[in-house]
């Protein structure tokens, strides 16, 4: 499902260089995992430039500016529910500040309509594996409802079930087959305009590009229908997706539960409000991305489920897999906002979040870490894996999941710093220069994106203090503190689970 990002309250800059890099003054060590026992119960904490519980004396280049990193982790299998709250203060004199910083959030509306859809998946899902539902694996004649067998432009399509999200339900639509593309059918939804030709070229020609893509890194979809390709139905719906995956599309009709429907069809769904011309003008890249982000989707239900594997993957991995495959179709131009509108409304939420409140650009930002770590063969693995969640992430790459987040939240602090050339912690592909071929692919220079969120809250003690702050961290989360005056200790206090380390450029 690729989710609309919307962020009113910031204009994002990108300033090529940081003129402030320095190295510090501690060694380059691997990052550990050691055990400290904190004030509470044992904790995992980084060995190298540690933050503890009780008085820490940091030692640094007071030329330098210091920037803290908290952490919650040590619970590998627990829920991303778990909070713990923290206090970091200075030996400045002064007292750790709270602060109620209003970011933008997503209306009440915005969010119900989101978690109600998304309750609705996992219900069905739930339903499905308890029921040992099996996909529909190819068409035969006790399909109750399909897509036509013969599609040519104009082709009809009618009483087609799709979302009704105002309403939480389903409805029918009549539509129209406006293009067929090599490897896709393109339905619009009856009475509205059709979108322009050049704007019909670029998805066709895209999805046709991307639909190979998914193919080679990712795998193969199921001809649910038996007509040869996948079909997309462009409706108007809600703007609170770009697009989506409805896994009741690919079971029987007859199978399934009171109010559930099915198309029997390998169908996915694009918004047609985004082909508005103004629409189109900001976010055409988007709009392209959104049809191979969506692919990945089906893609994995499908391969998992011929498999025998169970298609039902956490969300923040399977949504981290989707966005990677935007990286791979060359649409990284708008992972700045969504890397950015994590670390400017969304730090401390936790990485392993599975539901729709999850952050995109966080789950991106893992998994495509992952891949850049560990190798393209990365995705094939978790198809190919019978665990789920923190216990996958550990079978596919062969690490303890507490080791591979605190070096993940390392690299987060510490890449294009100049701190380290660890090919762990540096990582290139998140340091290209602006309008280098590197930047250009990925869309971001991670150090920057953070500095330009810093730069604009420099105000909010959860962001730059000289005294400290009091923040909440879900399992799985993190906050960077940086430090506006020099430090010789720092104080930190709070509950179970939450630790932290520091550097300094």
């Amino acid at each position: 499902m690729k989710k609309l990002l919307i962020l009113y309250t910031i204009i994002f800059i990108i300033v090529a260089g940081c003129s402030n890099i320095g190295g510090i003054s501690s060694d380059n060590s691997t990052t550990g995992n050691d055990s400290t026992t904190g004030s509470n119960n044992e904790q995992i904490v980084s060995s190298e430039n540690p933050i503890v519980y009780g008085s820490n004396t940091v030692t640094y280049d007071k030329t330098k500016q210091l920037h803290t990193l908290t952490y919650f982790a040590g619970d590998k299998y627990g829920n991303y529910t778990s909070k713990d709250s923290y206090t970091i203060s200075s030996n400045n004199n002064a007292a750790a500040q709270s602060y109620d910083y209003s970011y933008y959030k997503q209306s009440a509306e915005e969010l119900s309509q989101k978690e109600q859809f998304y309750e609705r998946i996992r219900n069905f899902q739930l339903y499905a594996e308890n029921a040992g539902l099996k996909p529909i694996e190819k068409r035969d004649d006790v399909l109750y409802k399909t897509a036509p067998q013969v599609v040519e432009v104009g082709t009809k399509w009618d009483h087609v079930y799709v979302q009704d999200f105002d309403n939480n339900q389903f409805k029918t639509i009549n539509a129209t087959c406006i293009a067929v593309s090599n490897h896709a059918y393109f339905f619009l939804e009856d009475g509205l305009t059709k979108p322009s030709d050049d704007k019909i070229q670029a998805i066709t020609e895209a999805f046709d590009k991307d639909y190979e893509i998914i193919h080679q890194y990712y795998g193969t979809e199921t001809d649910t229908d038996g007509n040869g390709k996948v079909s997309f139905m462009i409706y108007d719906f809600s703007k609170i997706f770009y697009g989506f995956f409805y896994t009741a599309d690919k079971f029987k009709s007859t199978e399934l539960p009171a109010g559930e429907k099915s198309n029997e069809s390998d169908i996915l769904y694009v918004n047609y409000n985004y082909f508005t011309q103004d629409e189109w003008d900001n976010r055409s890249t988007d709009v392209k991305a959104t049809f191979i982000h969506e692919f990945q989707h089906m893609v994995l239900f499908d391969s998992r489920s011929r498999a025998g594997l169970s298609p039902n993957i956490a969300v923040w991995i399977n949504e981290g897999l989707s966005m990677l495959s935007e990286y791979y179709g060359n649409y990284g131009a708008p992972h700045f906002n969504y890397i950015a509108g994590y670390f400017h409304q969304n730090q401390g939420k936790s990485l392993i979040t599975n539901d729709g409140y999850l952050d995109y650009g966080l789950s991106y930002l893992f998994i495509r870490y992952l891949q850049i770590r560990f190798g393209d063969d990365i995705v094939k693995k978790i198809y190919a894996s019978n665990k789920d969640g923190t216990q996958m992430i550990e079978e596919v790459t062969g690490m303890d999941f507490d080791e591979l987040f605190l070096d993940f939240t390392k690299m987060i602090l510490v890449t294009g710093r100049g701190i380290t050339t660890d090919k762990r912690y540096n990582i290139d592909e998140f340091n290209g220069v602006q309008g280098s071929e590197i930047y250009n692919r990925n869309g971001f220079n991670l150090s920057e994106v953070i500095d330009e969120i810093y730069s604009r809250n420099t105000s909010n003690p959860l962001f730059i203090t000289n005294t400290g702050n009091t923040k909440e961290l879900s399992l799985y989360g993190f906050q960077i503190t940086r430090w506006s005056s020099p430090v010789d200790t720092i104080n930190f206090t709070g509950t179970n689970g939450v630790n932290g380390f520091y550097y300094a450029w």
